[in-house]
């Protein structure tokens, strides 16, 4: 029952790290962008 649980423990923290390094080196970095580019273009156009 232990390896069951760690073997689950082990899943559930791989899926949340690759879920965090991908939030961190994909997400948030073209959130940011898109968000300078709307306020830029917002700007242009006053």
């Amino acid at each position: 029952m232990f390896t069951g649980g760690f073997l689950l423990f082990l899943a559930i923290f791989g899926l949340a790290f690759w879920v965090l390094i991908f939030l961190s080196a994909f997400a948030l970095p073209y959130a940011i962008t898109m968000f300078v580019i709307e306020k830029l273009k917002g700007k242009k156009a006053e």
